[in-house]
């Protein structure tokens, strides 16, 4: 059974302040579920439709590992809780993720300054997982990560990252990192450079980049040198270059 007040406190995880207010995020979908349950987050509440028990049978036995019961409700009570136009049919309520005190002795982070498109984001969020970047952070005035289409995009990431929000880029300079950012006129010299001690990249929102006043602080400036046509490489795609390169070293 799910209460008039559940349902608008799970509605209210659509925006920022409903998040903030009860410390909880939305999660949704077969393999978004089924990640954040194996990856052991803490999962309060899941909710599920007849269709879906159907098609995902075996799933099902993954419910075994919460001290809950998982709640079904109809199609047209999915349709009003969920973040999708056309809903898969089962949703998650998780805690927010705490994360520590910021770790600057970290060897490696990743910036994200004013960034505002969420499938950039998710995509950033999923690569720096894979090159094992585990320290991000989120400047002020930046979309928050666990918005429900950034969650989708970073298909369970965030169980493996620790994620800063409004964290001022000043904060890398006063802890001696090397700040590396990502322009399309910066330096084509990726491959060649050597850092010779911990290091921060950062990226800038997707509409007008790093402002100027903190691209002036950066110790380098790369970008992606083009070999074939296109004017210029979304922030996803360019932070992935970077990431991988800078991995490597």
């Amino acid at each position: 059974m799910i209460s008039q007040s559940d349902i608008k406190r799970i509605c209210s995880l659509k925006n920022n302040k409903g998040r903030r207010e009860h410390n909880q995020f939305l999660i949704e979908g077969y393999r978004l579920v089924k990640t954040y349950l194996e990856g052991q987050a803490e999962m309060v509440s899941v909710y599920y439709t007849k269709s879906f028990k159907q098609h995902h049978k075996s799933f099902i036995s993954l419910f075994k590992s919460l001290e809950y019961d998982p709640v079904l409700i109809n199609e047209k009570l999915m349709s009003k809780i969920s973040d999708t136009v056309t809903p898969s049919g089962i949703i998650g309520i998780c805690k927010t993720i705490k994360t520590p005190v910021p770790n600057f002795s970290a060897p490696s982070w990743l910036y994200l300054y004013r960034l505002s498109d969420p499938g950039n984001i998710g995509s950033l969020l999923r690569t720096a997982a894979w090159f094992n970047i585990r320290n991000i952070a989120f400047s002020p005035y930046s979309i928050d990560p666990f918005n429900p289409k950034v969650v989708r995009s970073a298909m369970g990431a965030h169980i493996h990252l620790e994620i800063h929000k409004n964290v001022d880029f000043e904060l890398f300079q006063q802890n001696n990192y090397l700040t590396l950012g990502a322009d399309q006129h910066g330096k084509n010299v990726i491959d060649q450079f050597e850092p010779t001690h911990k290091w921060v990249i950062v990226l800038g929102g997707e509409v007008y980049g790093i402002q100027q006043d903190i691209k002036k602080k950066l110790n380098q400036i790369f970008s992606v040198p083009r070999t074939g046509y296109g004017e210029s490489l979304n922030v996803a795609a360019a932070g992935a270059i970077l990431m991988s390169q800078l991995s490597k070293k």
